[in-house]
C-alpha cells in the first residue's frame, strides 16, 4: 500500500516524464492542481489528527509542492526565452540544451523533495 501512496505522490514527476505538455496547458494544469490540493488536504488531515503517521502519507504533500516548483521554473524559463520548455527526456537532440537544463533542474528538485520527505 505504501508504494501506491508514493506513486500517487509522484504524479507531477511522472506526468513530467511521460507527457510534459499536460503541465503546460491551462486546462490540464488546473485539473492536476485540484487533485494535488485534495491530496495535500488529505495528508494534512491525517497528519494533524494522527490518523496515520508514516512516509507514505507524507509523500502526499509532495505533488502540490512539486507542481508549484514546476510552475515557478516554467515561468522563469518563459520569461527568459519567450517559449515553453520542450521535452528532452526521450530525445537526443543536442540543440535543446537549454531545455535539457530546465528539465534537469526540475528532476533534481523533485527527487530531492522526495528524499527529504521519505527520510
Amino acid at each position: 500500500m505504501n508504494v501506491i501512496f508514493i506513486l500517487i505522490g509522484m504524479n507531477v514527476t511522472i506526468i513530467f516524464l511521460f507527457d510534459k505538455s499536460k503541465l503546460d496547458t491551462k486546462k490540464w494544469f488546473l485539473r492536476i492542481l485540484i487533485l494535488n490540493i485534495i491530496l495535500f488536504i488529505i495528508a494534512s488531515v491525517c497528519t494533524i489528527n494522527n490518523i496515520v503517521k508514516n512516509t507514505a502519507i507524507n509523500s502526499l504533500f509532495v505533488p502540490l509542492i512539486a507542481q508549484g516548483i514546476y510552475y515557478g521554473l516554467s515561468r522563469l524559463f518563459y520569461m527568459e526565452f519567450e517559449r515553453n520548455g520542450m521535452d528532452t527526456f526521450w530525445t537526443m537532440d543536442k540543440t535543446l540544451f537549454k531545455d535539457g537544463w530546465f528539465n534537469y533542474i526540475f528532476w533534481l528538485i523533485s527527487i530531492l523533495l522526495f528524499l527529504f520527505v521519505l527520510k
